[in-house]
């Protein structure tokens, strides 16, 4: 039985696409819940083909951060590069953000797994990548979307989350991926 056959399965009964741009279409699609009741569920998927990727900047005993305006949030706030499929290859993407994120030009890149960073709104995947830096040194490339960028020593980084001082949702589950995986410093 697959999760669309399940019966407590919410099925689409119609996609309605609501918006559109170069990088994300927006749906707001009618739907049958298990009861029989009908309803609408907003659904955001990628445009591109590829997985987005966070990427964990590693040196030595350092994490790489950038701080950047999140619009919703209507606020700065700092977390991992990050982006949009640029390559069905996610490392190729990883590869492009931390260049245009960070400032480095090169690292050696391993793809630790994949997550689901909103599953009640984004119909996405994203690839979690780590990357050896071995000099971190550079300025984004893109400075109306990056404002800082910082190299934060690992015993800091657990200080900032658990002030909430690093709060974004996506680099707190990387990081977790992460140390799962026993991939931090």
């Amino acid at each position: 039985m697959t999760d669309t056959e399940h019966p407590d399965a919410i099925r689409r009964t119609r996609e309605v696409l609501a918006y559109r741009n170069r990088f994300v279409d927006v749906y707001d699609d009618e739907v049958a819940f298990p009861s029989g009741a009908a309803g609408h569920y907003l659904r955001i998927r990628h445009r591109d083909e590829g997985h987005g990727v966070v990427i964990i900047p590693v040196h030595r005993d350092r994490i790489g951060l950038v701080r950047t305006y999140r619009y919703p949030l209507g606020r700065l706030q700092w977390g991992l590069p990050r982006g949009f499929s640029q390559s069905a290859d996610p490392l190729v993407t990883a590869r492009a953000e931390l260049h245009e994120e960070l400032g480095v030009p090169d690292a050696e890149f391993e793809l630790l797994g994949t997550m689901t960073p909103d599953s009640g709104l984004l119909a996405s995947t994203v690839a979690v990548v780590r990357a050896t830096v071995r000099t971190p040194t550079g300025t984004p490339l893109l400075p109306d979307e990056v404002t800082e960028t910082r190299w934060l020593p690992l015993p800091d980084l657990r200080h900032w989350i658990t002030t909430g001082h690093l709060d974004d949702g996506m680099t707190l589950a990387a990081l977790t991926l992460a140390q799962a995986h026993g991939r931090l410093p």
